[in-house]
């Protein structure tokens, strides 16, 4: 067991396996890379109707993965402040992204391209509405 953690540890880039944080930000990463080599190697096993819906998941997942290894160092440093602009720039990117997602899947039902459209609006301005919040932007 020990061994494992060490392999770990230095698969973390030399971060305390024994920290929580650090511990569940390399798990997260990984899972998210995990799933990105997934949707990206199977790719064509998929009818090609969802093709271009696992494609962004694989997107997604990707650039979250990205996202939550500047998060772990930020957070290996003590910068909170950075954590918080890194969610936010990886939201910026992933949730309009699982927008045109919903609206690739639903679209094999049916559904209209302004519908995608409001989703990705109601998206930016639910995150830039919460930054602003979080970040002390706005003061009541």
């Amino acid at each position: 067991m020990k061994t494992l953690l060490t392999m770990i540890d230095l698969v973390a880039v030399g971060g305390d396996v024994n920290d929580p944080v650090n511990f569940t930000f390399f798990i997260g990463c990984m899972a998210m890379m995990a799933a990105s080599a997934f949707f990206f190697l199977s790719l064509n096993q998929f009818d090609k109707k969802w093709r271009t819906s696992v494609l962004v998941s694989g997107l997604i997942t990707f650039i979250a993965a990205v996202h939550y290894m500047y998060m772990r160092d930020a957070a290996m440093d003590g910068d909170v402040m950075n954590i918080t602009a890194f969610r936010y720039v990886d939201w910026i990117l992933t949730v309009p992204l699982m927008c045109v997602e919903f609206y690739l899947i639903l679209k094999v039902a049916g559904a209209k391209q302004n519908l995608m459209w409001k989703l990705i609006g109601l998206s930016v301005v639910m995150l830039v509405t919460g930054y602003m919040g979080e970040s002390g932007g706005v003061t009541l």
